[in-house]
């Protein structure tokens, strides 16, 4: 019979040796325990490894090793595939969950049988400083694709009706989170918010302006890919693509 309270949390990692074992204990550490954790080593070249066999004999844990670097996207559709719970939720190596993350998501998504994902607020920080930021989202009872996206990772997303859609698109190496925002609501499913910070973000400054190039690009391609699939919605997608177009104007 299959377990309707289990919940999977994939961490998918590439030379997050610093940080993984953080990542892999913020999980362990939760107050809501029927879970189960994979994790997709995408081809380490550090010492990730090393640090991934402490937990192979952990029964809640399954670790798939990469024999070659397939990327975000790929690794996800591997986890996920791989995966038994109803609802999933990405960790990224370098981040970490609050220790009440999924049983509070949990408890909002389990009755809501048409909401395809939940997202909460969240704290931002860098390598350089302590400091926590807040990132708080608008607080809305219902969003369109004209609202902003939600962030990529540790969203609890009901497995159903990702697959019902499709999936991650593995045209898209990147921004999978905007993708999913676009394909949940424009296929009339349900996206809710959380106003409680759940989850810790790594802001790297590694090339950041570099970095929002390539999202704004990745962006565009997804804009044009749902734009041509869904013509009813074409004028808000132009509208959104504009602004888009803008931000990326901005940052040459």
């Amino acid at each position: 019979m299959r377990n309707s309270k289990l919940i999977t949390i994939y961490i998918t990692n590439f030379n997050y040796a610093n940080y993984i074992d953080k990542a892999i204990k913020s999980v362990l550490n939760q107050s809501y325990k029927n879970f189960e954790i994979i994790i997709v080593d995408d081809a380490s070249e550090d010492n990730s490894k090393e640090i991934l066999k402490n937990y192979e004999s952990n029964k809640k844990i399954s670790i798939i090793y990469n024999k070659k670097k397939k990327g975000l996207i790929r690794s996800s559709n591997i986890a996920i595939k791989a995966s038994r719970g109803v609802f999933f939720l990405r960790l990224d190596a370098d981040d970490y969950l609050h220790p009440n993350a999924i049983g509070t998501m949990f408890k909002i998504i389990k009755n809501s049988p048409n909401t395809a994902l939940i997202f909460s607020d969240f704290y931002t920080f860098n390598n350089r400083s302590k400091k926590l930021k807040r990132n708080r989202y608008k607080n809305k009872k219902n969003y369109s694709v004209e609202d902003d996206p939600v962030h990529g990772a540790c969203s609890l997303i009901n497995k159903k009706i990702f697959t019902k859609i499709g999936g991650y698109n593995s045209k898209f190496d990147k921004q999978d989170g905007y993708y999913l925002w676009l394909a949940f609501l424009l296929n009339n499913h349900r996206v809710s918010h959380c106003k409680k910070l759940l989850f810790f973000y790594r802001k790297h400054n590694k090339s950041l302006s570099k970095n929002l190039v390539k999202i704004f690009n990745t962006r565009l391609d997804i804009l044009n890919f749902f734009s041509k699939k869904n013509l009813n919605f074409k004028n808000l997608l132009i509208n959104n693509k504009k602004k888009t177009i803008l931000k990326l104007k901005k940052l040459k």
